[in-house]
This record gives structure tokens, C-alpha cells and sequence, in this order.
């Protein structure tokens, strides 16, 4: 049996190593104050094997958490995968895109009305014009409410539906690709 000194000194650590060994449970307290070397160097080394495979100690408990929130993140990230590829959320920016080149194509067709109508509208009575550009509004309404409509412009835009591209992928068949020009 030793001192608390001599256990430290065959450890090769100080005396205040020794005592934060002690606190942290490392060493079991002996209450006559007397150790035995051989026990106290199998629970040292024990301890610092955990340490070293990342189990144990501060630095181990640093490197557990920073595994868990990387597994975590992981997990995540394929959750929101798969949750994309069933059709549950959509990314953003295809999304957007597809928003900009209906809104933008909108916004074209209603601002040509004028130009369109104008000529129409040269020595007419008021309740002819009325009607023409009524009409000519009603008709630009129609066609931008009109699928086929959408379709198009999406298609001179270049946006393509990856559903469509999944599925053809996974048939093997080819998308045919279309001519925006």
C-alpha cells in the first residue's frame, strides 16, 4: 500500500493530477488514505483508453456530441430528401423560377394589349372601343388562363419538370428534348 504521493509518482503525475483523478472518479478513494499501485495504474490506464477511443473524459464527451449532432444532421438531411422525393415539399428555387416565367409571360401578354388594340381603335366610337378592348383583354385573360398556354411558356423558358426527368430515368427512356427557338 501507498501514500497518495508515492501513487501519483508511479503514475508519473502531480499531486494535483492525482486529486482531480479522485475527484473525477477516476481513482477510487481509498478512506485509510492508503493505495494500491497496482489498482490505482489499471484504473489510470482504463481512463485514459476511454479517453483515447473517445469515451470518456472531456475531450471524449466533446468528440460523442459532435458525432451525435453530425449522425443528426445526417438524418436530417435524408428525411428532407425523401420527403422531396415523395412529393410532400418542393424545393424552393424551381419553384420560384417557374412563378417568375408565368408572372413575367403575364405581364408581357397585358402590356402588348395596348399595342395590339391601338390600331383597332383609330376613329372608332366609345362603346366600339370599349368592346374591342374588352375583347382583346377577355382573349389575353383566356390564354394565360389556358394550360396549353402555360405549357408553352414554360418550355420556351427552359424549365423543365424534374418529375418528368425522374420518371424517364427510372423507365430508362429518354426525355425528348423540345426546340425553344
Amino acid at each position: 500500500m501507498a501514500t497518495i504521493a508515492q501513487a501519483a509518482a508511479h503514475i508519473c503525475c502531480s499531486r494535483s493530477q492525482f486529486d482531480q483523478y479522485l475527484a473525477e472518479g477516476v481513482i477510487t478513494r481509498q478512506p485509510s488514505g492508503k493505495y494500491d499501485l497496482d489498482q490505482v495504474r489499471r484504473e489510470v490506464l482504463a481512463h485514459l483508453r476511454s479517453i483515447a477511443a473517445g469515451r470518456g473524459g472531456a475531450a471524449g464527451n466533446k468528440l460523442t456530441e459532435e458525432r451525435t449532432r453530425l449522425v443528426a444532421a445526417k438524418r436530417r438531411r435524408e428525411e428532407r430528401q425523401d420527403a422531396i422525393e415523395a412529393g410532400e415539399v418542393a424545393e424552393l428555387e424551381p419553384v420560384r423560377r417557374y412563378l417568375e416565367q408565368i408572372l413575367l409571360g403575364m405581364r408581357n401578354r397585358l402590356l402588348n394589349l395596348p399595342g395590339q388594340t391601338a390600331c383597332m381603335l383609330a376613329m372608332r366610337p366609345q362603346e366600339e372601343c370599349f368592346e374591342l378592348v374588352d375583347d382583346a383583354v377577355r382573349a389575353a385573360l383566356e390564354e394565360i388562363a389556358d394550360p396549353a398556354w402555360t405549357a408553352a411558356r414554360v418550355a420556351a423558358a427552359g424549365v423543365e419538370s424534374k418529375e418528368r426527368q425522374t420518371q424517364a430515368n427510372e423507365c430508362g427512356c429518354e426525355v425528348e428534348e423540345t426546340d425553344s427557338n
